[in-house]
Formats: structure tokens, C-alpha cells, sequence
């Protein structure tokens, strides 16, 4: 029997490890559940994620007609002691729990090959993190109105003393009730724990799970002998998403688990009109969102359902306009190396460094105790910099700003031909500017540091440097005028069936073989600069089949080789019926 990809529908060989059309993986959980429903009653619809852990699928109840959601645990994964046990204690804690705004869980079981799986509620919707993408920052009574349905989910899981642990705007449904109304449903107990639970926040030595970006001090290990993290850590997670809410970017933006350990122990955020001068968010508001960013976890509201209140309170007096999302906000760590690895807020080297660099993962080395205890104490103490000591904006002036992403080679930024126009503005803050402070010599030395840099990438504009095929990112040109335009490659998809590697690439108008940087077998992409091609591929059997195709600067082509033609008689039913 034919075996077919559950992305594309394309019938492909069950052995194969991922689909050669779309990429899709192949597991061999789906080789045996594709059709065949796991545990007799539950029928694969979808696939909605996959990873390390395990799968996450949409499935069909096929006896009550109703769609559910199966996340499952890979066997081997299943047998690492940490994982079992979370895995577990999600779906224990989740069964004392039922309120609307938050997912139910309606069966936890294990298959013969020893996977673990848990079946909840279908949530058809999208994640906060996505709307905040799409719509870049909410308006203050939308956010605020959303988040009094999530402090009111919150509330009933710290009502049967479970702690979420895991608050963000991935794990926050938006959906409809049946009434059409929005409605919020916070999902993914993987981490959860009860009150009081001596359990350690650590996978393994020096590992943290959770994400960063949402930590409480108390989840950096900020508390005193003898305390234990309680529900208002969730509640500070929560103003970091609030906060993302309504700027379109979180309070803290750091690099390494180390710099968002300062940055949560010591660092208090910008304030909302430091970031738009202009902003429809109230004094009121404010105050809300940053009474939850307390560090002092005393000073913030006691309960989830006091924050919902207070928003309440607010709501009818809020706008319902959004406002242009504010830059990203970095910490004020006066050192040269912050000042050159993080770049300028909306810099080429930090729009780059956000196209190609990974953010922190969910877990990731946590600094020892000693260090920890060490950094609290010394930030704790030490006087304070001024918001802005001197300020650098880097504005690009090249011909296509859309190319600026493209410039990362790897984790390499590599110098394209362009102008640079630098202003330093001084603070308009006095004290900020007084000689006395040694922090403005730092500063200053930074900024010098990032001047000279500048400075030679401009002053090497004229140099070009050659690439192979595989790294191509953008080409200039010399106008008549002798300016320089920066010509963006073009990128091809490349596609075989049932399967193909890439043999050979020719440059048609000047006779060249183009040297390939690495061996790519299909699915694959590859750049090249604008022209025309002709590019070989070896298929299964070792014959090669040629196609030549015309690039255009910017454009996609996506090229197919066939070497077996596919025998599509019918796709399997994946509503359940068979």
C-alpha cells in the first residue's frame, strides 16, 4: 500500500525520513498510526508540530465525532527519568482543573511501544505570540481585555496550588466560545508544579526549563532560604507579556541566559513613554503592568484574580487604538563588548543578527548558584546608569532595505556595499552628561569602538569579495552615474522524486561551472546570482536529468526533477472513515 505524506498528500516511499516534495519529517509513530487509529478511536487529521520530545497531532474521536488534540512522548524519550515524570505530572495537574479559560485535558494513556499520550481539548484559534507578530502591538483595551480572561485562567490553576511556570504569549489560545465572543485559554502544563514541590527547576545540572524572556527572579533562583516559587511568579511572567502586548516588544531583550539573569534580577523597564512619546497607554495601565514587574514579589498583587480587577476597573476608559510598536529595549550594561554585539536597535547589524540567529531556548545553561547569588548582590548594589548617557543611530541608506536581512553569512556579518550615516545625539539628562561618572567614559569608549568599525566597512565599500554559489547573498553594481546598487540574489527550490542530488550548476552566459560550496540533496535551496542556468541533477539510480531556467534578481524559482513518476491512485481518508 502506498504511503503518503500527511503535509503535501504526496504518495512517497514509507521508508523515507522526510517527505522529498515539502521536507515534512517522517516518524515512525506516523508510519504506523497514518491510518490505522491509535488506541482504536483516535484517527490523525494533522500533524500540528514535532520535535525532540515528541509529536503533537489533530486528531478525530472516531466514536463521538468530535476533534481533539494528541500530544505524545517518543518511547525514548519516555524512558529519561525527568521527562517521564513531567510528562505525567502535566496530565495529573490538568485533570484538577476546569475552567473556560483553560484547555481540557480529556485522556492520558500509553500505546504498546511504551509512548506516552495525552488527549485535550481542539482550541481552533491562533497564540498571542502570533497576533503580537502580525498586528506588532495591541490597543490598550484589547490588551487589557484579553488579559482579564488570562489572569482569570490563571487564578484557577493557582486556586488548586499549581504554579504555571511556563506563562507566555505561545501558551495563551485565542479562540471564539459559542457566542462569537473571544475568548483566552491558556494551554501547556508541561512544567507546571505544585506549591511547596521540593522538586528542582533543573533538567539536568545547570539546565533551567522555561523561557527566558518570561522569567521571574524567583524562577532565577532570586528567593530566600527557606521560600518557595508561588503564584506570583506567573504574575510577573504575565507583565512581561503584557508589557509585549501593548509595545510589540518585551520589557528585556538579552542574548545569553546570564545577561537575562541580570537584566530580571536588577533591571527596571523603560517606562512606556520613554519608548513612544506619544503613547495612548494611561498612567493607570502603567501602573498595573508594572506593579506585576515588581521584583520584590511582595509588592505585587497577591492573587491573579486582584490583577484581573484591576483591569476591569480600567477598561472603559482605555483606548482602542494601537500604536506604532516601539524599538527593542536593551539592557544599559555599560561594557564595549555589549555595545558592539548587540548593535543599534534597528541597525542592520541587529536586524541581521534577529534574521539569523536562533533565540534562547527553553533550556539553557543556568548559571551556579555561587554566580547567581554573586551577580544579585552586586547588582543590587551598585549605582544605577542613567537611561541615556549618549545615544547612536546607524541609519542604512542602501538602495533596497528589504535586502538587509540577507547580509548574514552563517553567524558572520559580511560587508556589503553601502552608505552609513551615523548621529550621536547627546542626553538631554545633565547629570547623565557630568565627567564624574565613570560610566560615561565607558560609554563614550563604546560608541568610539562602533564609530571605527563603521568606518572601515564604508571605507571598504569598493572591495568585493567572492562567495561560493550556496552563500550568495546580494551582488553590486556600478551604475553609469558610478554609484553602487546592490543587486539581491535570486533563490531556487529545488525538488526531485523520488529523491535527487544536485551534480552540477552552469552559468550559461559565461560558460562557467559554478562551484558548490556543500553537497545538496533534495528538498534544498540555493542562491545564485540573477541570469541564466543550467543545473544537472543525479537521481536515485545515478542518471542525471538537466533543466536550465533564467533567474531574476529577488525572485523564487522552484525547479522539479521527476526520475519515477508517482502513482496517485487515491489519498487516504483523513476524516476517519475508512
Amino acid at each position: 500500500m502506498a504511503f503518503f505524506c500527511i503535509n503535501c498528500k504526496s504518495a512517497i516511499e514509507a521508508t523515507f525520513k522526510a517527505c522529498p516534495f515539502c521536507g515534512e519529517p517522517i516518524t515512525d509513530f506516523l508510519r504506523r498510526y497514518l491510518e490505522e487509529p491509535i488506541d482504536g478511536k483516535y484517527q490523525i487529521i494533522s500533524r500540528l508540530g514535532v520535535g525532540g520530545m515528541g509529536e503533537v497531532y489533530k486528531v478525530l474521536h472516531i466514536h463521538l465525532n468530535q476533534i481533539r488534540v494528541i500530544k505524545l512522548m517518543r518511547p525514548a524519550i519516555a524512558g529519561e527519568e525527568n521527562a517521564h515524570e513531567r510528562f505525567i505530572r502535566e496530565a495529573r495537574l490538568a485533570t484538577r482543573i476546569q475552567h473556560p479559560n483553560v484547555a481540557t485535558l480529556f485522556d492520558f494513556s500509553t500505546l504498546g511501544d511504551g509512548s506516552y499520550y495525552m488527549v485535550w481539548e481542539f482550541i481552533e484559534g491562533t497564540n498571542l505570540a502570533e497576533i503580537i507578530r502580525a498586528s506588532g502591538s495591541l490597543s490598550p483595551r484589547y490588551a487589557a481585555r484579553l488579559s482579564s480572561q488570562a489572569l482569570m485562567g490563571l487564578d484557577a490553576i493557582h486556586k488548586v496550588g499549581i504554579v504555571h511556570r511556563d506563562v507566555s504569549p505561545e501558551n495563551m489560545m485565542i479562540t471564539r466560545d459559542e457566542d462569537g465572543e473571544e475568548r483566552v485559554k491558556i494551554i501547556d502544563l508541561g512544567i507546571a508544579k505544585q506549591w511547596g514541590d521540593t522538586t528542582e527547576d533543573k533538567t539536568k545540572t545547570g539546565m533551567f526549563v522555561g523561557k527566558w524572556k518570561y522569567c521571574s527572579p524567583e524562577h532565577l533562583g532570586m528567593l530566600k532560604k527557606g521560600e518557595r516559587i508561588d503564584g506570583r511568579a506567573d504574575l510577573y511572567s504575565y507583565g512581561v507579556v503584557m508589557y509585549e502586548m501593548l509595545c510589540g516588544v518585551p520589557p528585556f531583550v538579552a542574548d545569553t541566559p546570564h545577561r537575562y539573569l541580570m537584566m530580571h534580577a536588577s533591571e527596571s523597564p523603560r517606562r512606556f513613554h520613554e519608548l513612544d512619546e506619544g503613547t495612548n497607554i494611561t498612567a493607570q495601565l502603567e501602573a498595573a503592568v508594572f506593579r506585576a514587574l515588581e521584583k520584590d514579589r511582595d509588592k505585587r498583587f497577591a492573587t491573579a484574580r486582584e490583577f484581573a480587577r484591576a483591569l476591569d476597573q480600567l477598561i472603559p476608559s482605555l483606548d482602542d487604538e494601537a500604536r506604532v510598536p516601539a524599538a527593542v529595549p536593551y539592557s544599559d550594561e555599560p561594557t564595549a563588548e555589549r555595545a558592539l554585539s548587540r548593535g543599534v536597535p534597528g541597525s542592520m547589524q541587529e536586524t541581521a543578527t534577529r534574521a539569523g540567529k536562533k533565540s534562547i531556548t527553553e533550556e539553557s545553561p543556568l548559571p551556579s548558584d555561587e554566580e547567581q547569588k554573586a551577580a544579585y548582590e552586586r547588582l543590587t548594589q551598585q549605582q544605577k546608569l542613567p537611561r541615556s548617557v549618549l545615544r547612536a543611530e546607524i541609519t542604512p541608506t542602501l538602495p533596497n532595505q528589504e535586502l538587509i536581512p540577507t547580509i548574514m553569512s552563517g553567524e558572520r556579518l559580511v560587508p556589503h556595499p553601502g552608505t552609513l550615516e551615523l548621529e550621536v545625539h547627546p542626553a538631554a539628562d545633565e547629570d547623565a552628561a557630568k565627567p564624574s561618572k565613570p560610566y560615561v567614559w565607558i560609554v563614550a569608549a563604546a560608541i568610539v569602538i562602533v564609530l571605527v568599525v563603521v568606518g572601515v566597512l564604508v571605507s571598504r565599500r569598493d572591495t568585493t569579495v567572492p562567495t561560493p554559489a550556496t552563500e550568495t547573498t546580494a551582488t553590486a553594481e556600478a551604475t553609469p552615474g558610478g554609484e553602487l546598487t546592490v543587486v539581491a540574489p535570486a533563490r531556487i527550490g529545488l525538488h526531485a522524486y523520488p529523491w535527487g542530488e544536485l551534480s552540477g550548476v552552469k552559468n550559461l552566459s559565461s560558460g562557467e561551472n559554478v562551484e558548490l560550496a556543500e553537497k545538496l540533496v533534495t528538498p534544498a535551496s540555493l542562491e545564485l546570482p540573477p541570469g541564466k542556468y543550467e543545473l544537472t541533477m543525479k537521481g536515485p539510480d545515478g542518471k542525471p536529468l538537466v533543466q536550465s531556467l533564467e533567474l531574476t534578481a529577488g525572485e523564487v524559482e522552484l525547479v522539479t526533477f521527476q526520475f519515477r513518476k508517482a502513482a496517485v491512485d487515491e489519498y487516504p481518508d483523513f476524516g476517519g472513515k475508512r
